[in-house]
């Protein structure tokens, strides 16, 4: 005869089939086990981070890009996965489509911050996050256990002196810091970086380097995936949910092969993520670092 002791592992059932003859110690050892697996569940994040719709802009579309199914198809995929948990690190798209931008995301819980496309006016009628009863640009932080998250403001191509003040306050904490930004901070050999960089690029990154924390960035901007590490900064850059630039540091060249989106799973103190992309069929896990 066989007796069962159950846990729940995420959105899936575990079991372990014991003899009802077994001793009082494997038996003991066994609900060990599924609370050890319980709890590890219990400390960890899966995020899923999108950037560069565009919906509704007429360079998307002449570009070859179906905007509004790719965010569809996007978030089924991020919702199959078992995630709960958005970051959109910028560009929603023409200020008529952002009732329908926010309308997709309502069954997640989510966090968005604005690119260069995006305007404060536009967004604040859709999104009523707490901290923007007292504040007219979309930056704050949040944290856990393990992380501090710190979500940055570049809409106006450059982060401005008092939040960068702000930043460097955030700064100091003695847990592992996670930075949302639609800009890159730290230099891309790519010829959108050339022309349309962080204008305040350098600023920011003092401020990052002097505070002596490990700081992880994860950005949109480029269309492009890339990792790039600068002393104390690891930086990964996100693949467009629209339409992509290839990496050529000469010129600007579009094109729709693909889209997709970033996984980052925090176990503990650990940060893993990988790249999901679309070339027409399925999506793919293509990209996997950790760090």
């Amino acid at each position: 005869m066989e007796g069962s002791l159950s846990t729940r592992l995420g959105s899936f059932d575990v079991s372990l089939l014991v003899p009802q003859e077994s001793s009082d110690w494997i038996r003991h050892c066994s609900k060990f086990l599924l609370k050890f697996v319980g709890n590890k569940e219990k400390t960890m994040k899966r995020i899923a981070q999108i950037t560069d719709i565009h919906l509704m802009e007429e360079w998307s579309a002449k570009n070859g890009a179906d905007t509004d199914t790719n965010l569809k198809l996007i978030l089924q995929d991020v919702g199959a996965r078992g995630i709960r948990d958005v970051i959109f690190t910028g560009d929603i798209g023409h200020p008529d489509a952002f009732e329908r931008f926010f309308a997709l995301l309502k069954d997640f819980h989510f966090i968005v911050i604005p690119g260069n496309h995006d305007k404060f006016a536009d967004i604040k009628p859709h999104y009523h996050p707490a901290y923007l009863s007292t504040k007219n640009e979309m930056f704050h932080s949040e944290e856990d256990v393990y992380f501090k998250y710190i979500f940055l403001d570049s809409s106006s191509d450059s982060v401005g002196e008092a939040q960068l003040q702000w930043l460097a306050n955030e700064l100091i904490t003695t847990k592992k810091v996670l930075l949302f930004i639609h800009h890159p901070v730290l230099q891309v050999l790519t010829a959108v970086d050339f022309k349309y960089p962080l204008l305040t690029r350098d600023a920011v990154k003092n401020v990052l380097v002097r505070s002596g924390r490990d700081v992880t960035v994860f950005s949109g901007h480029y269309h492009t995936d890339d990792f790039t590490k600068e002393e104390n900064i690891m930086q990964y850059v996100t693949p467009a949910a629209s339409v992509q630039m290839e990496k050529s540091p000469l010129e600007i060249v579009v094109h729709s092969r693909y889209y997709g989106y970033r996984i980052i799973e925090l176990d503990g103190h650990t940060v893993r993520t990988e790249v999901v992309l679309n070339h027409g069929d399925r999506f793919d896990i293509t990209v996997f670092r950790a760090g």
